[in-house]
């Protein structure tokens, strides 16, 4: 008598071809592989890059404000007369390489935490860091900088500087210093209130009255 040898093959449907050719059986049985799933989180390339990754290389100049301590007007002023970033933090006792570190060491723990959290590719984290110190290398070297913030959007900073601090903290939950220090390491009201379990939509309810009052009057401005 001849033994039937053959491999048991995984998933219902070819156990039941297999077992189906055999007479007198009328019921298949089923065979299940026992094989783990791995997931594999994949960025979403759609999202542009800076999207995914929000650095703070458009404030640097508020960022080094706050390094130097000194308020963000002043600091402008001093670079308006031709200084760079890092000669009047000398001025203040915060040498260039302390002032780059401060700038940089935040950003790159940015990168760093997307990167983990597979938002970014490896290529995509080296090229952001590679941005982050050809920027804020050239940005604090470079007499008279202005942030890419200014210029072009004065108008809509002007918008929001019509919101009092005192109320934005408020709707956050925080205190104004607080709210200052986020601002320093270029962090906008969204951040923070993702941060504090807030959506955009809550925030901009809690300041609707004022937001009101400021729209008006900037939409009647000549």
């Amino acid at each position: 008598m001849k033994k039937w040898t053959g491999k048991v093959m995984a998933g219902t449907v070819a156990a039941a071809v297999l077992f189906g050719g055999i007479g007198g059986l009328t019921t298949a049985p089923k065979a299940f592989a026992d094989d783990e799933i791995t997931y594999t989180v994949v960025p979403d390339a759609s999202i542009p890059l800076h999207k995914r990754v929000s650095l703070g290389l458009n404030a640097i100049v508020v960022q080094a404000s706050g390094i130097i301590d000194m308020s963000v007007d002043d600091l402008k002023d001093e670079l308006q007369k031709g200084k760079t970033i890092s000669e009047v933090a000398n001025l203040h006792g915060v040498a260039h390489t302390d002032l780059f570190n401060r700038l940089v060491n935040p950003m790159i723990e940015r990168v760093d935490s997307a990167l983990s959290q597979k938002v970014i590719t490896s290529d995509e984290a080296n090229q952001l860091k590679q941005e982050v110190n050809d920027t804020v290398t050239a940005a604090i070297s470079k007499g008279g900088y202005k942030d890419k913030l200014q210029g072009a959007y004065g108008k809509k900073l002007k918008l929001k500087a019509q919101v009092d601090e005192e109320s934005v903290a408020k709707v956050l939950g925080i205190s104004e210093a607080e709210l200052s220090t986020y601002f320093n390491n270029g962090k906008t009201i969204a951040d923070i209130a993702k941060e504090k379990g807030l959506n955009e939509d809550q925030v901009i309810a809690g300041l609707k009255d004022e937001l009101n009052a400021s729209l008006k009057a900037f939409i009647n401005k000549k």
